[in-house]
């Protein structure tokens, strides 16, 4: 992909279709990968580590960013209102509801309420 994408919020649904699986395996990778290293199976381990490398890679070429894997807080690079911002999302809400500008981070979260000017440039 050139460039960097920007999402718009139907856009970015239609990649969280593509995502939540892959979030869904790194989840797994990672406990099996911490339970191979428990039990110092150190080639698991290491090949769990490249199933979640590539996984991760994927996710980066899309220009979606896992900004915390605990909480599973992802953003989606966007335009609004002519502004570098992010459409935000956590696995545990049903869908993308929530945004903020690039420079606000997660405290400055906002509810998408329509009146956003989101430009798409995939």
């Amino acid at each position: 992909m050139a460039g960097q994408p920007y999402y718009d919020v139907d856009a970015a649904k239609k990649m969280l279709r593509w995502l939540k699986p892959k979030l869904r395996k790194l989840e797994e990778f990672g406990l099996k990968g911490r339970n191979a290293m428990e039990k110092y199976d150190l080639d698991t381990a290491d090949e769990l580590s490249g199933k979640i490398q590539e996984i991760l890679e994927a996710v980066r070429k899309r220009g979606i960013i896992i900004r915390d894997q605990e909480t599973t807080l992802v953003d989606f690079p966007a335009v609004i209102n002519n502004i570098p911002a992010y459409l935000c999302w956590k696995t545990d809400e049903k869908d993308i509801a929530y945004w903020h500008y690039a420079d606000e981070g997660f405290a400055g979260r906002k509810k998408i309420n329509g009146n956003e000017r989101i430009l798409s440039y995939l």
